[in-house]
C-alpha cells in the first residue's frame, strides 16, 4: 500500500510541477505554399497593364493554364502549426495581353507579419 501511494505522489508531482503538458503534443510545423504578395503590390493591378507589368509587380503566376493562356493565377495558403489556416487568390483576365479584370478572394498579408504573430502562440 506504501509503495503504491509513494509512486502516485511522484507521478502526480511530475504532472503538476515543471512539466507542462504542452510537452506532450506533437509538434506542427508552419506550412506555407503559394506566392507570398503583398496587398498592397495586389492594388497596384490595373486593367490595362500587360503581362509584363503584372509580372514585373507580382511575380510569376502559381498557376499558368496551357489552356487558358489569358488567365493568371496567384494563390497563398498558410497554416500556422497551432492557429487557422489563411488563404488568398487573385485571378487575373487577359485580353490581347491586356488586363482585362481582376477577381480577389482574401487578403495577402504582409509575410513577415504573418510569419511574426505565428510565432507568439
Amino acid at each position: 500500500m506504501r509503495k503504491l501511494l509513494i509512486s502516485l505522489i511522484m507521478f502526480a508531482s511530475l504532472f503538476s510541477s515543471g512539466c507542462s503538458l504542452d510537452m506532450l503534443t506533437i509538434y506542427k510545423i508552419d506550412v506555407q505554399q503559394g506566392n507570398a504578395l503583398e496587398q498592397q503590390d495586389v492594388d497596384r493591378i490595373r486593367a490595362g497593364m500587360n503581362k509584363q507589368q503584372v509580372e514585373f509587380v507580382l511575380g510569376k503566376p502559381l498557376l499558368e493554364s496551357p489552356f487558358h493562356s489569358d488567365r493568371w493565377d496567384y494563390v497563398f495558403y498558410y497554416k500556422p502549426g497551432y492557429t487557422d489556416p489563411s488563404r488568398a487568390r487573385v485571378t487575373i483576365w487577359f485580353e490581347d495581353n491586356l488586363v482585362t479584370k481582376v477577381e480577389q478572394t482574401g487578403d495577402f498579408e504582409d509575410p513577415d507579419k504573418v510569419l511574426e504573430q505565428s510565432k507568439t502562440w
